[in-house]
């Protein structure tokens, strides 16, 4: 099974002409293999929900050999950087998944040690090829988390427990109601000698009450949200309120999310 697949934007890359994008390995193309440990993540994932997971290595000794490579952009020596990523797509019904991430990678003699997780939780709200969007989340190793933080349990599981909540408001780009993605929660501190053998758990639940992206803009009544008209040079809604129609799926709707009322 491959357990990682290596991605820039939409492009899919082999590792070394990743970090050749922004550097040069020089004459020799080096070797490279995953080290013997790693930590597993499950993601617990909603309908329309999908994952994409970038793990980032950096070099333990960064004057260690093949741990420099030569900037394209100023000519300068750099410290190596591997980054690797695999997707999970956005899926139709829940599900639950579970990756491998190693620790370690090695590129030639240099030993690149795992130092961040960046994830970004993908949402689908609607058929159409754009509606769709991304949230943030991520995972910091660190040599040393402080005491406060959350550790593991007794079955050597951490759970991470993420609230998505869907931000509505109208696009002038698109001339209709489009939505973006907020996530409460969805990162951690994790030290990086206690991740061996360990499993890291994102568990991920959306809101049931979707919010307007900006306050003020909607006012809410017991048949839904209602769009008003700003002041003239304001983004905020007139008092009194003067309520407007707004497009959505093809529609002239009042009120969101039941179109009309």
């Amino acid at each position: 099974m491959r357990l990682f697949t290596l991605g820039l934007a939409a492009t899919t890359l082999t590792a070394c002409s990743w970090v050749g994008v922004f550097a040069t390995e020089g004459p020799l193309l080096l070797t490279e293999r995953r080290g013997l440990d790693s930590f597993t993540l499950v993601t617990d994932l909603p309908d329309n929900f999908g994952l994409s997971v970038t793990g980032w290595y950096g070099p333990v000794d960064t004057n260690g050999l093949n741990c420099q490579v030569t900037n394209l952009h100023n000519n300068k020596q750099q410290a190596r950087e591997l980054g690797k990523r695999f997707d999970i797509p956005i899926n139709t019904e829940a599900k639950s998944t579970s990756r491998i991430i190693p620790l370690t990678y090695y590129v030639g003699a240099c030993k690149l040690r795992l130092g961040k997780v960046e994830m970004e939780i993908d949402g689908r709200y609607g058929e159409r090829p754009r509606q769709k969007t991304y949230a943030d989340a991520i995972f910091y190793i660190h040599r040393k988390v402080t005491d406060d933080e959350q550790g593991f349990d007794k079955n050597g599981t951490r759970q991470v427990d993420a609230l998505c909540t869907w931000l509505f408001q109208e696009s002038k780009l698109h001339l209709e109601l489009t939505k973006l993605l907020t996530c409460r929660g969805a990162g951690a501190n994790l030290q990086y000698d206690q991740l061996a053998g360990k499993t890291v758990k994102l568990a991920i639940a959306v809101n049931p009450e979707e919010e307007p992206y900006r306050d003020d803009t909607w006012i809410k009544f017991p048949e839904g949200w209602k769009p008003c008209q700003p002041k003239e040079g304001w983004q905020r809604c007139q008092k009194p309120p003067v309520f407007k129609t707004f497009q959505m799926n093809g529609q002239t709707c009042t009120v969101y999310p039941g179109c009309t009322e």
